[in-house]
């Protein structure tokens, strides 16, 4: 599996530009987190790689086939999985009901929920439970969960971690290592460094909708001041 960017330019609205020629590159089982304070384009990074903005310039590549310009469904159904930030799951639903919707778009292949709920066993005894009635850290296993069903080759996240209680916050880092253990490639927005130490294998450096510097996980030590730098406001 590879995917890549190619000088990805996108704005919210016609005339401006938040991301400013995103290049990036992931292979399989990769994790990359993209880091920077708010505004600087992470999240719009995310939603143009999804098909969910429209973008100016600039291409995406999923093993080797063209994907910019699809609609977001198709583009889910390439392989590629989202939990966006604030989760957006059905509350109303049942967690059954969520992981339904979440498979919809793979209706060609049979799901494996048996695999899912595997890496998720605080889900298996609450199918029938409404989703809404969930605490904010089980939400966010049902929001990953719900990417899962879709059998991605690469998951996107975007601040996985956010407002969750410590020990939630080390069970999702824990997710993440056992995905890049299945071959699963990950890109995520997260602001918490010991997530980013833990779960990363690279990170990129954002500031005004361009990457300004790209780290492995073995040069994070030595670079921990530009790092805060780049996450002060």
């Amino acid at each position: 599996m590879n995917f890549r960017t190619e000088n990805l330019t996108a704005g919210y609205t016609p005339g401006s530009q938040t991301i400013h020629g995103i290049s990036i590159e992931i292979d399989q089982g990769e994790t990359l987190c993209m880091l920077g304070r708010n505004g600087a384009g992470k999240t719009t990074s995310l939603k143009a790689i999804m098909g969910l903005m429209a973008y100016t310039e600039g291409s995406v590549y999923l093993d080797g086939e063209r994907i910019s310009g699809f609609p977001a469904e198709r583009i889910a159904n390439a392989g590629i999985g989202y939990v966006p930030q604030g989760r957006r799951l059905f509350n109303e639903l049942t967690v059954q009901e969520n992981l339904e919707v979440g498979a919809f778009t793979r209706r060609d292949r049979r799901v494996d929920y048996d695999r899912v709920l595997e890496l998720f066993p605080g889900l298996k005894d609450r199918l029938d439970q409404i989703s809404g009635t969930l605490s904010g850290g089980e939400q966010q296993m049902l929001a990953m969960a719900r990417a899962l069903c879709l059998d991605p080759k690469i998951l996107l996240l975007d601040e996985p971690t956010e407002g969750l209680m410590p020990t939630m916050v080390q069970a999702i880092a824990e997710f993440i290592q056992q995905l890049m253990s299945m071959e699963v490639s990950v890109i995520m927005v997260e602001q918490r460094l010991d997530v980013v130490k833990m779960a990363a294998s690279r990170i990129c450096l954002m500031e005004r909708g361009t990457i300004v510097k790209t780290l492995s996980s073995e040069e994070l030590p030595s670079n921990t001041e530009t790092i805060h730098r780049a996450l002060s406001v």
